[in-house]
Parts: structure tokens; C-alpha cells; sequence
């Protein structure tokens, strides 16, 4: 029998030329040569460490080995003999559930059967009672198994990869990604520093082990990963290419307010150029803020639900497909608010903007970040950066070594103790610190071939989308296209409401906001509203490590007490719900606690208003009282009557000196002492007559304000109430 001929030779190229051709017709071109020589050694069993830019199609070569293999097993007669499979399958290792499903979706559209593995999908055939560690381990049904680390342990994947019939056909192990061996291995997910192990430990030697990414950088990270995979020597083939991308201007904008703001006037620059986008959040209550900042930007009405999204982990895998769908189908869906679920691998090719609020902890996920647009090279796309003018003198004083004197205490005349900013890592401090351009830096660090120019600035590199730096020094403007509508269509522009800060409130807007105290109780409330949420839900398969701020957001409770107020049926406080994971199930029971303090709320200042007037009453009554019996005394007081005239015969004696015991003190003293014995009587009646009209009054408006909420209906009634009455 003739030996197989090995893939990296001259039958085995012809052989994935011709095989590409015939079914992928979509690729005019056929495959880069680049990628033919990745594809080639994966078919041949070698490990393979592959880095190029987003976009570059690092995918087909973990896709094209399946297609070819299965056309090569439908049809053996058509080719030369080579290595090959039966029942060819390949394991991927992704990083989140999102990228497993849209790799699967990739492969649809070349006709390659992929699964995600992961909770939901588990969860789906335990509940049809069919066995998916056989069905993974007869390499029939799919060929491509999309898993993250943490499921590896698993004893399902022990089976598996102990069954003879996977071992025979699985012909690689990719890490996709695999950057975050470095980044999520250290703390935020160590598992991912053990999918070298599973591989070596689990698959026969003869399976190509591939690891893919656009960010590793030279040196020390990418001997870390060799080190992870068991890379060493010789032993793999290492492709490194350049992952500059030309279409994407890189711009760092910094921010004339603070980000604890509610405000986000330069989000609504971007978004009325009404191009796709995402917009990059650090932290899930960050997402709250920026996309609630948008929506209230928007006209009234269901289609601002239409036009902007959000993508986290906290949403189920089905929401998160069908809103990446949405993205490249709806021309009215604009913009989606992401968390880091969205940085790593995603495509979504009608994406050309990207804008992230604050620098990621490393330059790897800048990089990311700015991959998810312009995944169409005849696109031209943005990837902005807005941070506060800090973070770059921080960056600065870092790189260069530079400390600032201490501050002196005008008290004291001591050094003040500064606060130490946080260290930023190196290469992402070089990129912060730069002053010449932006581009040029990213590409010293990655080594970027070639570097005789791509270490060059934008204007003498010559590169049609130059960095913000590159721009600015040259007064350079590029205008940016919207995306396509179909004819006929507009978008409405968005539009930032009137704060405080620019008109003084109406008397209707005073009546919808809280006071301090009232703000405090209503927290309060959602607070424990928030906690017998957690408890009702922690032990459910799908909250099992879902943090306890997941559960109802701080930033969410505090918009809903913003808007409290304002909320007039249950339609309006779902529009602010469109973020929260638990919308369906308790927004019903949120509305019920929202009428219940609207009630306490209003009944409370109707109560308090009552009194106040009340109060004013008795005040002025008491006062007039006052006033009318001094008047009384004065003109009853039998000392104060007319003395005898002198005799006519008597001299007119000279007019007094006026002394500090004249008349006016004579009275004074009068007065003062018969308002110590009858008129203090006087007195202590009245004040006990009026304290008895405000309770009076108090107690009729009181029945009064009863009445009113009586008449009114649920409006103006607790829930208890409204529950007894329908109980009557």
C-alpha cells in the first residue's frame, strides 16, 4: 500500500485549492496564501501559533480542514491520497458564550455543523432526554464543538475524550483568542491557563494544537502562551503578521466632565452621524447609565427600542444572537451598548464605529475593541477612546518616571499625603503618553512588519485614516458616511433633554422630583426590593454565579428614583427596564412597590401641606390675638388715667428733663406688670384657644385628604388598600 502524502506538499496545496473552489464559491480568490499555509500544517498534525489583525480570517483556518476533510470522505475517488478522517471534527475553545454562537453562525454559511457548548444549549437536550455526550463523542452530528475552560473539567468532556470513536476523528484544538490565556488566566479566569493541559493530557499526539489572535505581543506574552500550550523549539509553526488595520482611525478624545455624570453630550455627536456602532462600557452599571442617557435622547415610542440595543453576559444567549442579527439586518437598529462580552471576536460586519468610555486595562483589549468595526475592508471606520485628561498625565508621569512635589497644608504647613493613581500597564501607558502619533506606537510594541515605515507617523506613512494625534498637529478632517437606509427612511436625531444645569426647573418638574428624605425611602425600599429579589432567584441553574449587584443595579434603582414620579403606567417603567435581566417575571410586582410610594409620596406631602397651613393659621390667629389685647389693656388700665390739672393760681412749672424713668418707661413698666398678674391669664387662654384650632383643622383636612384618596382610586391608595377593596 502506498504511503499518504503529507498536506504541505505540492498534491495536498492543489487539493485544498480545487476543494476551496468548488465550495466556496464566495471566495472568488480562494484562500490567502497565508492562511493555505496555516491550514495546510493543521491538516498535517502541526501546532500552529497564528497572529494577524481583526478581519483577517483567522476563522477559515480552523473551518476550511473541516470542509475539506468532509468533502474528501463524501468523494476519496476525486483526490490523491492524504491524511485524513472519516468523521472529521475539531474542538475550539472561545471565551464566552457569544462568540461560540456567532462561530456557529459563521459556519452555517459555509455548510459546516457547529454546537455551542454551553448552559443553554446543555440545558436544551437534557430536556429533550437525549444524550449529548454521545452524540459530541459519534462525530455524526456536528464537527465543529465551540466550548469554554471552564466546562472542560467536566466530567461529560472526560468521556468524550476518552471515547475511541472522538479520538479517532478530531483532527485539532484550537484556542481562539488566545491572548486571554495571559490576561483572564492570572485571576479573572485561571481555567484558561489550563486548556494546555486538557490538550496534551486528553488528545492523541497526532492532533494539531492552534492558538489564534490579533493581540499578542512580542517577547515576554508570547513565550508566556508558548509556554501554556506546550509550544517549544521548533516543534510549531509560528506565523506573525502585521495587525495594523488601515480602515479604522484610532482617536483618544478626552472629556470636559466628569464620568460620574449622567450627561454624555459627546455620545449624541457620534451617534446623529447615524452610523452603526457600539459603544464600549467598562462596567455593566456604566452601560446603565450611557445607553439610559440615549434613550431618553430619542422621541417617545417603541422604535427607540428599535434603534439602540445592549449586549452583556447578563441577557440570555437567544437575546444576544438576535441582537448581533439585528445589527446586520435592521438598518433602524443604530447602535448597541456592550460589555467586555462583546470585545473578543464578535463579527458583525456592518459595525463602523466604535466608542469606548475610559482606556481597558490593557492595550490587547484596546485593540480588541477597536477589531469589531470596519470588518469590511471598503468600510471606513472609527474606533474613539473618551477619557478624562488624568489618565494621559498619569500615563506621562509613569513613562517617565516623573513624581510631582508634594502638596503643603495651609493649616498646617506639612506635605499632604496624594493619592497614588493606579499603575497602567506598560504598553498601554507608551500608547497614553505618546505625543507624535498614536499608530506608529502600537506598531513599535506589536512589531508590526515593516517597521521601516509602520514605526513612521500617519502624514509621512501616508495612511489614508490618520491617528487623532497625526490630525490634529496637521488640521486634518475626515468625513465620515452614515450607513445606508433604504430609500425613504429617516432617523430622528437625538437630543439632549434640559437639565438643571441649563434651565431652572418648571413648577411641574419640581412636583416630579424628590426630596432628600424622600429619596432615601425610596432607595430604601428598592433596596429590599433588590434583596427578596436575590433571594427568590440565587438558587435558579442560571444565577449560580451571578453577582448579588447583578440582580437589580444600583444604577437602576437610582433611574428609577430619578423617574419615579413620572411613571404612569406599567408601559413607562418597562421602557426603563429594557437592561434588566428580570424584566419579564417581576416588572409586575416592581409596579405594584412603584404605585405603593407614588401613594406614601403624595400622601405624605398632601399631609404635610395641610399642617403647614395649618400651622400658618394658628400663628397668624395667635398674633392677632395678641395684638387686640394689648390694645384692651391699654385702654383699661385705671393707671394709666389723666392726673389732676394744677391750680390756675400756681406757676406753670418748666417742662421735665427727659430721664430713663420718663413717661415712656413709666408706661412701659405699667403694662409689663398687669401683664404679669390678669394678663398673663388672658394670654395663656389664647394660646391654649389656638393650639385647639390647629388640631381642629388638622384633624378636618386630614378626613378630607381620606375622602379625596377614597374617591380617587388607586392613584391615591396603598396596595393593601387596593387589595382589600377588591377583596370587598
Amino acid at each position: 500500500m502506498a504511503s499518504l502524502s503529507r498536506w504541505t506538499g505540492t498534491p495536498g496545496r492543489q487539493t485544498l485549492q480545487t476543494i476551496v473552489k468548488k465550495l466556496i464559491p464566495q471566495w472568488a480568490n480562494g484562500l490567502y496564501s497565508y492562511q493555505e499555509d496555516v491550514v495546510l500544517r493543521v491538516l498535517d498534525g502541526q501546532d500552529v501559533l497564528c497572529c494577524l489583525n481583526t478581519g483577517g480570517g483567522k476563522s477559515a483556518m480552523f473551518a476550511v480542514p473541516l470542509i475539506v476533510l468532509r468533502e474528501m470522505t463524501r468523494n476519496p475517488h476525486l483526490y490523491p491520497r492524504l491524511r485524513t478522517r472519516a468523521r472529521p471534527v475539531g474542538i475550539v475553545i472561545t471565551p464566552t458564550k457569544g462568540l461560540a454562537a456567532n462561530i456557529v453562525l459563521e459556519l452555517q454559511k459555509l455548510d459546516v455543523p457547529a454546537f455551542a457548548y454551553c448552559h443553554e444549549t446543555i440545558t436544551d437536550y437534557h430536556k429533550k432526554g437525549e444524550n449529548l455526550v454521545k452524540i459530541i463523542a459519534d462525530c455524526k452530528t456536528y464537527s465543529l464543538i465551540c466550548v469554554d475552560p471552564e466546562h472542560l473539567r467536566d466530567d461529560s468532556w472526560r468521556r468524550i475524550t476518552a471515547s475511541d470513536t472522538f479520538r479517532a476523528n478530531v483532527i485539532f484544538g484550537c484556542v481562539d483568542e488566545a491572548h486571554l490565556i495571559n490576561e483572564w488566566g492570572a485571576e479573572f479566569r485561571p481555567l484558561f491557563k489550563h486548556i494546555g493541559a486538557f490538550f496534551r493530557g486528553r488528545l492523541p499526539s497526532s492532533v494539531a494544537i492552534m492558538a489564534l489572535s490579533a493581540t499578542i505581543q512580542p517577547g515576554a506574552e508570547t513565550d508566556s502562551i508558548c509556554r501554556s500550550l506546550g509550544f517549544s523549539g521548533n516543534s510549531f509553526y509560528h506565523l506573525r503578521l502585521s495587525n495594523d488595520r488601515p480602515n479604522v482611525q484610532f482617536t483618544i478624545q478626552t472629556l470636559d466632565h466628569g464620568f460620574s455624570s449622567d450627561e454624555f453630550p459627546e455620545l449624541l455627536d457620534y451617534l446623529n452621524q447615524n452610523r452603526k456602532t457600539v459603544i464600549h462600557c467598562r462596567r455593566i452599571e456604566d452601560l446603565q447609565r450611557l445607553f439610559m442617557y440615549a434613550f431618553d435622547s430619542l422621541p417617545a415610542g417603541l422604535d427607540r427600542l428599535r434603534r439602540i440595543k445592549t449586549y452583556h453576559s447578563l441577557h440570555s444567549l437567544d437575546i444576544n444572537t438576535e441582537t448581533l442579527r439585528l445589527l446586520d439586518e435592521d438598518p433602524m437598529c443604530q447602535a448597541v451598548f456592550a460589555t467586555v462580552a462583546f470585545t473578543n471576536g464578535l463579527n458583525v460586519r456592518s459595525l463602523v464605529d466604535s466608542l469606548a468610555y475610559n482606556f481597558p486595562k490593557t492595550l490587547n483589549l484596546k485593540l480588541q475593541e477597536a477589531g469589531r468595526v470596519g470588518r469590511d475592508p471598503e468600510t471606513t471606520a472609527r474606533a474613539v477612546t473618551f477619557l478624562q485628561p488624568s489618565v494621559l498625565s498619569d500615563a506621562e508621569k509613569q513613562i517617565s518616571g516623573r513624581v510631582d512635589p508634594p502638596k503643603i497644608s495651609r493649616k498646617t504647613g506639612k506635605p499632604v499625603r496624594a493619592k497614588k493613581p493606579k499603575p497602567i500597564e506598560h504598553s498601554a501607558a507608551l500608547v497614553l503618553s505618546e505625543s507624535k502619533c498614536y499608530i506608529a506606537a502600537i506598531n513599535r510594541i506589536y512589531q508590526n512588519p515593516p517597521l521601516e515605515t509602520s514605526a513612521l507617523d500617519c502624514i509621512s506613512a501616508k495612511r489614508l485614516l490618520p491617528c487623532s494625534l497625526c490630525g490634529k498637529r496637521k488640521k486634518i478632517n475626515i468625513e465620515f458616511p452614515s450607513s445606508p437606509l433604504p430609500s425613504g427612511m429617516t432617523l430622528p436625531p437625538f437630543i439632549a433633554l434640559a437639565t438643571a444645569h441649563s434651565a431652572p426647573l418648571t413648577p411641574e418638574e419640581k412636583k416630579l422630583k424628590l426630596s432628600k428624605k424622600e429619596r432615601e425611602d425610596v432607595m430604601l425600599a428598592l433596596g429590599k426590593f433588590a434583596e427578596d429579589l436575590r433571594r427568590a432567584e440565587q438558587h435558579h441553574p442560571d444565577n449560580q454565579h451571578r453577582p448579588k449587584s447583578a440582580y437589580f443595579p444600583s444604577s437602576l434603582r437610582e433611574h428609577l428614583a430619578a423617574k419615579l414620579l413620572s411613571l404612569d403606567s406599567l408601559f413607562d417603567l418597562h421602557a426603563l427596564l429594557t437592561t434588566w435581566n428580570f424584566a419579564s417575571s417581576y416588572a409586575g410586582l416592581l409596579y405594584d412597590l412603584v404605585v405603593e410610594l407614588q401613594a406614601t409620596i403624595r400622601s405624605d406631602r398632601e399631609t404635610a401641606r395641610l399642617e403647614k397651613n395649618a400651622k400658618q393659621r394658628a400663628t397668624r390667629s395667635s398674633k392677632k390675638a395678641r395684638e387686640m389685647s394689648e390694645v384692651d389693656e391699654m385702654d383699661t388700665d385705671p393707671d394709666l388715667s389723666d392726673v389732676d390739672d394744677h391750680p390756675r393760681s400756681s406757676p406753670i412749672p418748666p417742662p421735665a428733663k427727659r430721664t430713663k424713668t420718663g413717661t415712656g418707661n413709666v408706661l412701659k413698666e405699667v403694662t409689663n406688670r398687669k401683664k404679669a398678674s390678669s394678663g398673663g391669664k388672658q394670654a395663656s387662654r389664647g394660646k391654649t384657644s389656638s393650639t385647639a384650632k390647629v388640631q381642629v383643622n388638622v384633624g378636618k383636612e386630614r378626613q378630607t385628604l381620606a375622602a379625596i384618596s377614597a374617591g380617587f382610586g388607586p392613584a391615591y391608595r396603598t396596595t393593601s388598600d387596593r387589595r382589600r377593596a377588591r377583596a370587598g
